[in-house]
């Protein structure tokens, strides 16, 4: 809720037209917990609850508040040294600490009660200049997420209140109730009280966080380094217990303090780092804050789920003589770190829950989905190479002279320039690529290469086994299942890659890291895609395998990336899948989604529908006239697509009182994905497609359509005759719910209603911070 834009040099100018703010109803105490809390948490953390919260303010929790807001920005694609890092309950502690690192205060200043509060000047200035309702917003309302903001403190206010005078709070966005603003109002009035303790924990959390600690807290060898290697892929987890699906949710870290005694979490930058003290204990830390849903990465455990590890991990015939070093050369490559713990156990250990660790790289805790991985496709399937087909589990030598040539870029915590960077890891690809290949050519000397048995399966019930990305400049996401058309790209992803993608844009990726870092983790994504896409690759027909990557590469097959991704064995085997159809990519999704109906799920007949209609078994009398109508949107190209948002909420009002929601993804179509930079010009809008989803897909809807079940078919026709942007504004004018409309928070409201109700372990609220001024 802190300003934005530029800030002029102060002159004498008049004083801000602000409006006056309402009195709370009664002149009673206000309570955080029951009525501010509410507030904040339905018309603030939408915008204020992540890393690239608007001035660092967020909203979601009392700490976040206490903390206020700051000048400095995370998202830095030109910092050219390591920011001091700013994570909120683990960097610093209390407002003083906070007050230390640049952070002002927007709730009061103890040292200055007269002056006005930051948070009712802004809100002041948003109720004196509200906008036309139902209209677009003025272009002078910066929306794009790279803007630069003031981050004005209160002595600063009213030089941008001058300058900005859109600039108020809720930013962007229709007007706060005169009963929402009273309370906000009465409450930093009456000193803006916030709750020193966190809510109880129920007793059935209670026992079994007590359990958990235990069991990661063991002290033999083989205990101790199985407990790091959990550690390290669970960090960015929210942890909860099945049998409470909707929380309490944990962190896992590292304490000083061993069980028992409050939590002293050791603040370090990357999980694998030294801890900096001689003993420290795994803790399940709670959240204690605000849900939202770009961070919200669910990992269930259970009773089941130690027996299941204990068997993996515990159980096995290891015998460990040594625990992992900490030095950055050793500790940043997990095929180094890790190399006592069968590859097997590791390699089941994520495929197990593989759409949770897929997710984790692909949404990630960046909150900006873009910096890490702007270096795929909008739309793909993946799947995974079966661990008895897998000769980094089969052949124990393999990963031993192997691992030396997987190194990762923060095992120089990214300090080297791209070009050093190239020649040292390019070099070692290659080495590793030709490694790999020797291994494989031994394993199949008649060159007649793999069946359809050596995709993993879900050990015949798993439905981690196929899953769905979709990433977008403003969202991304994972979903079980082959959602949507066939992509134009597919990966198969094996043990030695499934790893490394996870250490260079999870456990690796530092979000406070330098311009270079930045640029180290990309570049060596490269590698690991173009790797992915060409494992899938060598199950098609020999002869179809070029051409095919020739067309995802247009424009870039010159490049050496290219060059060294060929190497990757499987262009010389055969394949002995047997293929009828012309179209041997789609042919192998079928085959491979055909298999076993248990892994695969239901047929996705809303986008793969062949000849409407196809009704979706189970769905209602709404859905089903809803998807009827949407099905000739998906699939096919038009003018039309490419005026979409990148992911737009459908909500289908029914008369019955039974509402359908939907999600409409659209795709951009890319010559390539092969260049870090000037991804505009390699835009295909001509091919870009759309898919519809059920439900809830992405973090940050771009925008929200509310159509009536009669109208539907109206609506999709309209849709498919948009040409131009301004054919789409009508479409938007129409049926969409704009930033100005006066049904904007009560369409929010419902949408965060029924995804809890859909989805209450995976729920978690949205971030307005995107959406759309159409």
């Amino acid at each position: 809720m802190i300003a934005l834009t530029g800030l002029g040099c102060a002159h004498h100018e008049p004083p801000p037209v602000l409006a006056p703010l309402p009195d709370v109803a009664e002149p009673v105490t206000v309570s955080y917990r029951e009525q501010v809390q509410p507030v904040f948490e339905h018309r603030c953390v939408v915008c204020h609850g992540c890393y690239d919260a608007p001035c660092q303010l967020l909203l979601s929790s009392p700490q976040g508040i206490e903390r206020g807001a700051s000048k400095e920005v995370v998202y830095d694609t030109e910092r050219l040294t390591e920011a001091k890092p700013t994570r909120l309950f683990i960097d610093a502690h209390g407002a003083a600490a906070w007050r230390e690192r640049g952070f002002f205060a927007v709730t009061g200043n103890p040292e200055a009660a007269s002056s006005p509060a930051l948070l009712l000047l802004m809100l002041q200035l948003g109720r004196a200049h509200s906008f036309v309702p139902n209209a677009q917003l003025p272009e002078s309302v910066g929306l794009d997420i790279n803007r630069a903001l003031t981050c004005a403190r209160t002595t600063e206010f009213s030089t941008y209140a001058q300058e900005h005078p859109l600039g108020g709070m809720p930013y962007g966005m229709a007007p706060l109730s005169d009963a929402e603003l009273g309370v906000l109002t009465a409450w930093v009035t009456q000193g803006a009280a916030l709750p020193s303790t966190p809510p109880p924990l129920p007793d059935a959390a209670t026992m079994q966080v007590a359990r958990w600690e235990e069991f990661l807290n063991g002290d033999s060898l083989k205990q101790r380094i199985t407990a790091r290697y959990l550690y390290e892929h669970w960090f960015v987890a929210h942890l909860y217990f099945e049998d409470l699906p909707t929380g309490p949710f944990f962190r896992v870290v590292r304490s000083k303090t061993p069980p028992g005694t409050p939590i002293d979490e050791i603040a370090t930058r990357r999980p694998y780092d030294a801890p900096g003290v001689e003993h420290f204990w795994y803790r399940l830390r709670p959240i204690n804050e605000t849900i939202v849903h770009k961070t919200h990465i669910v990992y269930p455990i259970s009773d089941a789920k130690m027996r299941h590890l204990s068997d993996l991990f515990l159980s096995s015939d290891w015998q460990p003589t040594r625990l992992p070093s900490y030095k950055p050369d050793e500790a940043s490559n997990p095929f180094i770190s890790f190399d006592q713990i069968p590859a097997r156990s590791r390699y089941q250990y994520l495929l197990d829950d593989a759409q949770y660790f897929v997710m984790t790289f692909i949404r990630g805790p960046v909150c900006r989905g873009q910096v890490a991985v702007d270096v795929i496709e909008d739309h793909f399937f993946v799947s995974f190479l079966d661990p008895d087909h897998d000769v980094s589990v089969t052949n124990p030598s393999f990963l031993e002279k192997a691992k030396g040539f997987l190194k990762l870029p923060a095992e120089h915590l990214s300090r080297l320039v791209p070009g050093e960077f190239w020649i040292q890891y390019d070099y070692e690809q290659r080495r590793y690529l030709n490694l790999r290949e020797r291994y494989y050519d031994a394993l199949d000397p008649k060159r007649l290469g793999p069946t359809l048995d050596s995709i993993w399966g879900g050990d015949g019930h798993n439905t981690n086994a196929q899953l769905t990305v979709f990433r977008h400049f403003d969202n991304a996401t994972v979903v079980r299942g082959f959602l949507g058309e066939i992509p134009k790209t597919a990966w198969v992803i094996d043990f030695p890659l499934f790893e490394r993608i996870y250490y260079n844009l999870v456990a690796g990726y530092d979000v406070f890291g330098t311009v270079t870092h930045q640029a180290a983790t990309r570049l060596y994504m490269d590698h690991l895609r173009m790797q992915s896409e060409n494992l899938f690759l060598t199950f098609l027909p020999a002869d179809r395998r070029q051409a095919i990557r020739a067309s995802w590469y247009v424009g870039a097959t010159y490049t050496l990336d290219y060059e060294v991704a060929d190497r990757l064995h499987g262009i010389s085997h055969g394949t002995q899948i047997p293929f009828r159809k012309p179209d041997v990519k789609a042919e192998l999704i079928e085959m491979i989604l055909a298999r076993n109906p248990a892994v695969s799920g239901p047929p996705d007949l809303l986008n793969r529908c062949g000849t409407p209609p196809c009704d979706r078994p189970g769905a209602s009398a709404v859905e089903r006239r809803a998807e009827r109508a949407l099905q000739p949107l998906t699939g096919v190209h038009g003018p039309w697509v490419a005026q979409l948002p990148e992911v737009a909420f459908l909500r289908v009002h029914s008369t019955e009182g039974e509402d359908a929601i939907y999600s409409l993804v659209h795709n951009r179509a890319h010559t390539n994905v092969a260049f870090m930079f000037k991804e505009r010009e390699r835009l295909l809008p001509a091919d870009d497609t759309l898919t519809v989803a059920p439900g809830y897909l992405g973090s940050y809807p771009n925008f929200v359509f509310d159509v009536e079940a009669e109208q539907i078919d109206t609506f999709t026709q309209a849709v498919a005759a948009v040409r131009s942007a301004s054919d789409f504004e009508q479409v938007a004018a129409r049926w969409g719910v704009r930033r100005s409309s006066p049904q904007l928070w009560s369409t929010v409201d419902w949408i965060h209603d029924d995804f809890r109700r859909r989805e209450p372990t995976e729920f978690g609220l949205f971030d307005l911070d995107r959406y759309k001024n159409l």
